[in-house]
């Protein structure tokens, strides 16, 4: 099956339409009224700065968004790029880990960390052949893998040092990314695989982040 991504008009100035290109994939630019990419209109992804998220925080546009993601039935995935604790406005750091929390936990919509645009078309391609292989899947054996649970491994696997098998060993431990976000480093290196330094960095991150 192929891989189709349909982008916003306005995402043409950012360059990151060519650059999915640049992964052989078809990209079609037509004008979205919720998102910025959407991946064989399965996928609904809003792409933000982090100026950009933190705008919208204030202007009360970030959690109208979230809605409308949801009203779609698509499944739904916010892209920050950059960090949000360090941008030109005065917001409280509170305020936007509460936030963010909240997408995650409230809405049910995961959050991955982009460090530029490059970056950000590298997790869409990723975000794609992930659901390639989801719709493969059902074919093969008939069912789909549940969309919660590969929502929360995909998060997960966007943590610094996690990949697939670190992902389902945390949930397999902790039940939920709830857990994960409060647990402490000496609960986190009880996972086979994490030490003590891989545990301090993530719970840095998840205070930090």
């Amino acid at each position: 099956m192929k891989i189709i991504i349909t982008a916003d008009n306005r995402e043409k100035s950012s360059g990151i339409p060519g650059l999915l290109r640049n992964h052989f994939v078809n990209v079609q630019m037509v004008q979205l009224s919720i998102g910025d990419y959407m991946i064989n209109d399965e996928i609904v992804i809003e792409r933000k700065t982090n100026e950009d998220f933190v705008q919208s925080l204030m202007d009360g546009r970030l959690f109208a968004q979230c809605a409308k993601m949801r009203k779609t039935g698509m499944t739904p995935l916010f892209i920050v790029e950059g960090n949000p604790y360090k941008t030109a406005h005065r917001i409280s750091p509170t305020a936007i880990k509460g936030a963010l929390l909240s997408i995650n936990l409230s809405w049910q919509i995961p959050i991955i960390k982009s460090s530029g645009k490059k970056d950000t078309a590298d997790i869409i391609v990723m975000a794609a052949k992930q659901e390639i292989h989801s719709l493969y899947f059902v074919r093969k054996n008939g069912k789909k893998p549940k969309k919660k649970q590969n929502l929360q491994h995909y998060f997960i696997q966007g943590l610094p040092g996690v990949g697939p098998k670190l992902a389902h060993e945390l949930l397999r431990h902790f039940s939920t990314i709830e857990n994960i976000i409060r647990a402490d480093a000496s609960t986190l290196t009880e996972i086979e695989g994490i030490g003590k330094k891989k545990a301090e960095e993530l719970f840095r991150f998840f205070r930090e982040w």
